[in-house]
């Protein structure tokens, strides 16, 4: 299990790992103070498009994590899992208001070819060409 973390936040993997506070061998952010390995947190990047979205993507696995472990009180001591998973959903939640990550909806781009197109004469309209609409790409990451 690979953990590489430079502090220098010059990657997308060491800034993934600094916003989910992964960036200590055994003390990490999963159940049992467990960390990602690079390898995992490498093709969730990839699967996002961004390191933006591979965060948000990695909070909300964090609250589906320890929402599968069980509030346990025993005597005096208790532990309240479910407080933890609602507080990573809800880190999720801030995160991509924050960041403006409409979940669903990625534009990937614009090819324009009408009279204020560089390509094309301002009089010289093309209705029927391959390039006579608007496309846009969606993309949905699942969550």
């Amino acid at each position: 299990m690979a953990l590489t973390y430079a502090g220098d936040l010059s990657t997308d993997l060491d800034r993934v790992r600094f916003h989910i506070n992964d960036t200590t061998t055994g003390g990490g952010p999963r159940p049992a103070s467990g960390n990602f390995t690079d390898a995992e947190l490498s093709a969730i990047i990839d699967d996002a498009g961004t390191w933006q979205r591979a965060v948000a993507a990695l909070l909300d696995h964090l609250s589906v994590e320890w929402s599968q472990h069980a509030d346990i009180t025993v005597g005096p001591r208790s532990q309240s899992f479910s407080q933890v998973a609602d507080a990573y959903a809800k880190r999720a939640e801030k995160w991509r208001k924050d960041n403006r990550i409409y979940p669903g909806v990625h534009v990937v781009g614009v090819i324009r070819k009408d009279g204020y197109s560089n390509d094309v004469a301002s009089d010289d309209v093309d209705t029927d060409g391959e390039y006579a609409h608007v496309t846009i790409r969606t993309w949905e990451y699942p969550l």
